[in-house]
């Protein structure tokens, strides 16, 4: 084993902080391709994420149920903390960012006379790229526990 790699390895977990939102589009498209794949790896982050995921899933249903300001938040304000154990995780993460990003640029192209959709979907392209970059800045990072 190089040095390199020694180093790499002393490294996992990389722990994210992503804003609710990115998550459920990130477990949204983990989602389908488990299911279309028909992936059973234990070692995905699709299955080591799915546990915040129901939590998640169910506070933004009961709250979406009777409070659409606490939802709102939720999914805005709020972020949820998570691990990547594995450069395979990490690079999953990048596949599936990269995937996200490529399905809003075409539905920005779609969208080419609503303004406020045409906003919404710029705005969430932006904050992926954002986040696509800063996790693949992570894996080069000596202090990768920070976002």
């Amino acid at each position: 084993m190089n040095k390199s790699s020694q180093t790499i390895e002393r490294k996992f977990p990389i722990e994210l902080r992503i804003v609710v939102w990115e998550f459920v589009r990130i477990m949204v498209q983990l989602e389908k391709s488990t299911k279309s794949k028909n992936h059973k790896n234990s070692l995905s982050i699709y299955h080591a994420w799915l546990p915040a995921w129901h939590e998640i899933d169910d506070r933004l249903t009961e709250s979406g149920k009777k409070d659409v300001s606490e939802f709102s938040e939720l999914m805005m304000e709020k972020e949820v903390l998570l691990q990547c154990r594995s450069n395979k995780q990490l690079n999953e993460l990048y596949r599936v960012l990269e995937n996200v990003i490529n399905q809003l640029k075409v539905e920005t192209r779609l969208a080419s006379g609503n303004a406020e959709k045409l906003t919404s979907l710029r705005y969430e392209k932006s904050e992926l790229e954002t986040l696509l970059r800063k996790t693949r800045r992570m894996r080069k990072s000596p202090n990768r526990n920070k976002r």
